[in-house]
């Protein structure tokens, strides 16, 4: 096998953040999608070590091992291979797993790591140097299909016939890549400037993208590690955009680095994007206002002296309207006259009364008239007002409670009159301000 994956010669790093459309941030780190063994050592998840990581005799027969399983689509096989510094296959150096498992593990080809690290002209004690070994995930069983790098590990031949071993390459720069955005979080429209910081500097460019797709052209970093551009978010934009900065290196092969992303999230309150919503309903207007008399057979006034008194009957007042426009119920009583012949009769102005409650207090806000005195005014030029209700009182739209009012009579008989039986109508009548 002597095949150059030349897709994966470069792995790139990347950080991220979320834009949101409200408030409130966390922070936290994660790593970027895996690259290929033939990148920055250190940046490839799955761990690959060795059962004796040195320093140990170039003899010694370890067992190589990952912390994780292949991704998914490429659990068909998995082996150890090595690579230059430049990143060109070298050769296997283990057998295939053909039954991927977490963590990964097997046996190296030769057993002695000597042997394997010096194939084809690599470093011995007489000639030292560093190799790449890295586990390469296939697709297929027996190393066939696609390829996905697990885990990578530096080997390193001294002159003392021992071997090493490094997740750094020699000569390697370790970088950090860092991506901020201001302002965040933003609204509808709004223009973010997106900042990527390489610590320390390190010549390259730089890749942003939101949502996966490219924001422009790569940026080149300037000589204090710094990229910048700027990405407008949607209209309307009401939840969130993950934007990401990949950073590309100018020298490759002399470069590592590690890869983390920065989330913000949303808040728990709610902000309206757009302003108040307003809601109306219109409710039907409903119920009646009804008025009776009880017992409405006539009233006897027994007389004493030159006055004569008695007692209005219940008057019943049921208003189920739920607009509460209020009412007034009165009474006007008619002229006072005898049957005849000859008919004699004097003013209905001779009664007065005094309104009365018979569920006292009234129950909905109502309130009583005020006593007309007989004569003066009394009531038979104008009406006397037995109760009345205001506008927001005196109904009850349930219907379960209604105002019930009486008066007690007070009629004073003319010098003059002649004798006999005298009647009047006592007329009563209500008024609403709607009906």
């Amino acid at each position: 096998m002597n095949e150059k994956w030349k897709w994966v010669t470069a792995r790139r790093l990347r950080r991220g953040v979320v834009i949101l459309a409200a408030a409130g941030l966390t922070a936290g780190a994660g790593l970027a999608t895996a690259g290929s063994a033939l990148a920055a050592a250190g940046t490839i998840p799955g761990g690959l070590t060795l059962s004796n990581m040195g320093p140990a005799p170039l003899t010694t027969q370890p067992t190589w091992g990952t912390t994780t399983a292949c991704p998914t689509g490429f659990t068909g096989s998995a082996d150890v291979e090595e690579f230059d510094l430049a990143g060109n296959f070298v050769s296997g150096i283990s057998s295939f797993n053909n039954a991927p498992t977490s963590p990964l593990s097997g046996q190296l080809l030769l057993a002695a790591v000597g042997p394997l690290v010096a194939t084809a002209g690599g470093p011995t004690a007489t000639n030292p140097g560093t190799v790449e070994w890295a586990v390469g995930c296939y697709s297929l069983p027996g190393g066939a299909g696609t390829v996905s790098y697990q885990g990578d590990l530096y080997i390193t031949v001294t002159a003392a016939g021992t071997y090493t071993t490094s997740a750094t390459p020699p000569g390697a720069t370790a970088t950090t890549t860092t991506l901020t955005a201001s302002p965040n979080p933003a609204g509808d429209g709004a223009s973010v400037t997106l900042t990527a910081t390489e610590s320390p500097a390190t010549a390259g460019s730089v890749q942003f993208a939101a949502g996966g797709s490219p924001i422009g052209s790569p940026v080149a970093v300037n000589g204090s590690g710094v990229a910048t551009t700027t990405f407008t978010t949607p209209t309307p934009f009401n939840s969130s955009v993950t934007l990401t900065a990949t950073f590309t290196p100018t020298n490759t092969a002399a470069f590592t680095g590690s890869s983390g992303q920065t989330v913000l999230n949303t808040s728990s309150t709610l902000t309206a994007q757009n302003g108040a919503v307003t809601i109306s309903v219109t409710v039907a207007a409903t119920g009646t206002l009804t008025v009776s008399v009880a017992a409405n057979t006539g009233v006897n006034l027994a007389v004493s002296g030159s006055t004569a008194t008695g007692t209005l009957p219940t008057v019943t007042i049921t208003d189920t309207r739920n607009n509460f426009p209020g009412w007034s119920v009165m009474g006007q009583q008619g002229t006072f006259s005898t049957a005849g012949p000859p008919a004699n009769s004097f003013s209905g102005n001779q009664l007065g009364w005094t309104p009365t409650a018979v569920n006292a207090p009234l129950p909905n806000g109502a309130i009583l008239g005020p006593t007309v005195a007989p004569v003066t005014p009394g009531l038979g030029t104008t009406a006397g007002v037995l109760a009345l209700a205001h506008a927001g009182t005196g109904a009850d739209p349930s219907g379960a409670t209604n105002d019930q009012v009486a008066a007690s009579l007070l009629l004073d008989i003319p010098s003059n009159a002649t004798a006999g039986t005298y009647s009047g109508t006592l007329t009563i009548t209500y008024l609403s301000a709607q009906a």
